[in-house]
Order: C-alpha cells, then structure tokens, then sequence
C-alpha cells in the first residue's frame, strides 16, 4: 500500500471500519474525537501517513488484528460509530 491519502481511506473502506475503529485497531492514543480527527486528518492530506501506520494497515488488509482485537467486541461495547 503507498502512503496516499486515497489509499488509506479505500483500505479503511475495505475493512468496513469507521476512522474511530481505524485509530483504535492502530492503538493511536486521544480522546475518541482526537482518534477520529487523526484518521480523517490523514485522508484528508493534512497530516503525513507514517510508515508504521501504513505497515499495519496493509497487515489489516491480509487479516491480521491486534492480540485481543474483536470487530465483534468493538461494536458490542458501542466503541464503533
């Protein structure tokens, strides 16, 4: 995956996840609305994609979650929007 903004929305888009579960499964660090500014910020152009983020996002794409992660569990405890 490059680092374009575009990119990193469709892969985010591909996952089904919103920016808040993206910022969350990257174990980025905020409040929920700083998490969420974050992602969109990258999107956006606004802030630079660093290559951890873009090394993780392509290891979500092949199906690799974080130890503990669960889509399921995220959505149960009303983390996703």
């Amino acid at each position: 995956m490059a680092a374009s903004a575009a990119e990193l929305k469709i892969a985010r888009q591909i996952l089904g996840w919103d920016a808040l579960t993206t910022a969350r499964a990257l174990r980025l660090a905020g409040t929920p609305e700083k998490l969420e500014a974050r992602i969109l910020d990258m999107e956006a152009g606004k802030r630079d994609i660093s290559g951890p983020v873009q090394v993780a996002m392509e290891a979500f794409l092949s199906g690799w979650r974080p130890t503990g992660w669960s889509e399921t569990t995220e959505a149960s405890a009303g983390l996703t929007r």
